[in-house]
């Protein structure tokens, strides 16, 4: 990918490397806001069979539940400095941070449990879990080639591409977790069972990738420019391994939820599209 857009960057390079005076280079500083799409859509399988003790009583166990993670759109932050050579073509600087809500669905956890009281007993039960829920925190760092086009004296179009480092993590929730016990009370049978649910990070993990965008900018005062643009952030996928977040009404040792369920990994797309507004200043 950024081999790809290597020679767009170097012909920046080359066109600075053109003699210019001092009046040829333009500096921009801005900093802005942005609406955030993610493009993320995760299926997590949570399926194993719940602990039952003691052990003697116990026959077979079974519980599953399927969360869909969707992070949704959210607000951000931008900042960005260019460096413009002859007015046309130049370098720019991109950072750019949000933290969208983890939304989604959650589908009813399913709980089968066969052991001996007196007599072989199953005992079933399903929980309507709460909806998805945790966050998707992500900075991107971009390195562009810029080309602008003057349309009239104060309006102008720029469209700008590069590389991109991503850098990301996060936590979602909620999986599920059942553990049962039977006990005899006096002359009879007694099952309890609690069922946890539970947050899980994932992360941090850094990606690269690219980004392209076009801008609209108006002159609105001197050395003042109020930009618009839009902007497509594109990196591979990751499998990120989920890890059980601490929780003081979480009562079983976290290390023996996560060996019992089988914790597995969520897979995390940290390419997103955005529109932001900014201001910036010429010098």
């Amino acid at each position: 990918m950024i081999r790809k857009l290597t020679p767009f960057i170097a012909l920046s390079l080359l066109l600075a490397a053109a003699p210019l005076t001092a009046g040829d280079i333009r500096f921009e500083l801005g900093f802005g806001w942005t609406l955030v799409g993610p493009t993320m859509s995760s299926t997590y399988v949570n399926s194993y069979k719940p602990p039952f003790t003691p052990a003697d009583r116990y026959i077979d166990s079974a519980a599953a539940q399927t969360l869909r993670f969707k992070p949704k759109t959210t607000y951000g932050m931008n900042g960005y400095f260019n460096v413009l050579f002859g007015g046309n073509f130049g370098l720019q600087l991109l950072a750019d941070y949000h933290r969208p809500h983890m939304g989604g669905s959650n589908s009813p956890y399913d709980v089968s449990l066969q052991f001996t009281a007196f007599e072989p007993e199953t005992y079933t039960f399903t929980v309507d879990g709460p909806s998805p829920d945790g966050n998707l925190t992500e900075t991107t760092f971009s390195l562009n080639a810029l080309a602008r086009f003057r349309l009239t004296d104060t309006l102008s179009l720029s469209v700008s591409a590069g590389p991109s480092v991503f850098h990301f993590e996060g936590k979602a929730g909620y999986i599920d977790y059942t553990y049962a016990d039977l006990a005899l009370v006096g002359e009879e049978y007694q099952l309890s069972a609690g069922t946890f649910h539970m947050v899980a990070s994932f992360g941090p993990d850094t990606r690269y990738g690219m980004n392209v965008g076009v801008e609209a900018a108006y002159e609105a005062f001197r050395h003042v420019i109020l930009a618009f643009d839009l902007r497509y952030y594109a990196a591979a996928k990751s499998d990120l391994q989920l890890a059980i977040m601490e929780d003081e009404t979480i009562t079983v040792p976290l290390d023996e939820i996560e060996a019992a369920i089988g914790l597995g990994t969520l897979r995390v797309d940290p390419s997103y599209f955005r529109a932001g507004l900014a201001i910036r200043f010429v010098f």
